[in-house]
């Protein structure tokens, strides 16, 4: 989903491994709702933070 367009301000959450692309793509829902952006443009616009959301194999 993305972090753009709410009637209120969303805690967003980025995983580091999305920074290696170049530009990554979101859908909202239908087709003809998408967009590609960089991922460090995400971050810096969404006021998202960076962290690991990977479970641990543990």
């Amino acid at each position: 989903m993305p972090p753009f367009g709410h009637s209120t301000q969303l805690r967003v959450f980025v995983d580091p491994d999305l920074l290696q692309y170049d530009e990554v793509w979101a859908a909202a829902g239908t087709w003809n709702d998408n967009f590609g952006a960089a991922p460090a443009d995400i971050v810096r616009v969404s006021g998202g933070i960076v962290t690991d959301l990977k479970r641990s194999s543990l």
